[in-house]
């Protein structure tokens, strides 16, 4: 039992450290996912629909410190510290969780569940048997000599808590430290938006009255056709599938032209939603780049009237095109953000709160080329 109580122990810290610190690299990853499941209950729950629309706004705390809770518990029930209640905390949470996959699962709502962030995509079902198993692992941890043996010293929880609160801060402001998605700096964008690798298929054939399945086409011309599946779907899919950037009554391709030289994109994906002091820098920025033969464009999901007031207000003399509001927030975690093409390769990346001066953007420019 002693053995089991380390193993046990050593999976539920493990697991929870890991989907904590991922989760709190991006806690604006997060909030959305909590945004969305919000969302997804108000809908399905309409006499309780005033309750989970009350929690939207506090996705972005809320995903913190959840996020920082993971961590806390982990290195809680590491130190021994009170283990009993932290064991039933864990039971809780899991408990949440569990509920929050299999009702995803079951009903084919969130399709993904976030619960290691946008670094590793699980399946509603494979995040609610995770659940179930790090529960029953928690519970049975309850009846070994574990929660006999406690300690009931307070320092290592509360040096977890503020250093966990402080990174999920600190990636908000700064954009997350480790950029798992496709758009990250040295991403060849139109790289990312082609097939990973060739479709392969498997064919089945009624042969002498038998069905049979092939990894080739048959050459018995008798054979007759059943049916036939793709086998690595998931593996040749691009890793973009919805960038696009289009004016509206326009017949110019600018997804393709964001390809082509070097090209600042400024995006804000809500206009209502954006931190707009940093757009009186980013003007300033946005002429400067011009002058050096660098393409400014705002790219924004917002309505045309909001675009264009912000543009009169704040002299943001370039032009604006559409794109999808997801697309935009995956491309970076911040309104307004920076982006930096050169010929579709990702050079730089920089949030509302840590703006470039055109000596960075230059030297991102020349020490990748």
């Amino acid at each position: 039992m002693r053995q089991y109580s380390r193993i046990a122990t050593f999976l539920l810290v493990f697991i929870f450290l890991f989907s904590g610190l991922i989760k709190l690299n991006d806690p604006i990853g997060t909030q959305l996912k909590l945004e969305e499941y919000f969302d997804v209950f108000s809908q399905d729950f309409p006499t309780m629909e005033g309750f989970w629309k009350f929690w939207i706004p506090f996705a972005l705390p809320l995903s913190i410190l959840l996020s920082s809770m993971e961590i806390v518990l982990g290195i809680a029930l590491w130190a021994n510290y009170r283990t009993k209640q932290v064991l039933w905390t864990f039971l809780g949470l899991l408990g949440f969780f569990g509920f929050l996959t299999f009702y995803s699962a079951y009903f084919n709502k969130v399709t993904d569940c976030g619960c290691f962030g946008e670094t590793i995509k699980l399946t509603p079902w494979t995040s609610f048997f995770k659940d179930v198993f790090l529960f029953i692992l928690a519970l049975s941890l309850l009846f070994t000599d574990k929660i006999k043996s406690f300690n009931k010293n307070l320092g290592p929880v509360i040096i977890s808590a503020i250093l966990s609160i402080s990174l999920g801060v600190y990636c908000y402001f700064y954009l997350p430290i480790h950029d798992g998605l496709p758009y990250a700096i040295g991403d060849h964008i139109p790289q990312n938006m082609k097939s990973r690798e060739a479709m392969r298929f498997s064919y089945v054939y009624k042969i002498n009255g038998k069905e049979e399945t092939l990894t080739e086409m048959p050459t018995d011309t008798q054979a007759v056709f059943v049916s036939m599946q793709a086998l690595n779907e998931k593996e040749a899919r691009p890793l973009i599938t919805d960038y696009r950037i289009w004016v509206d009554n326009d017949t110019v391709d600018y997804t393709a032209e964001s390809f082509k030289g070097k090209k600042l994109m400024v995006i804000i994906p809500n206009v209502q939603h954006s931190h707009l002091d940093a757009l009186k820098q980013i003007a300033v920025l946005a002429k400067e780049a011009s002058k050096k033969g660098i393409a400014v464009w705002l790219l924004s999901a917002s309505s045309d009237e909001e675009v264009n007031a912000i543009r009169h207000e704040y002299q943001l003399n370039f032009p604006a095109m559409s794109v999808d509001t997801k697309v935009l927030k995956t491309i970076i975690r911040s309104s307004p953000g920076l982006w930096l093409l050169n010929q579709g390769t990702v050079r730089g990346k920089w949030s509302a709160y840590h703006l470039p001066s055109i000596e960075d953007i230059d030297q991102r420019l020349i020490t990748t080329d």
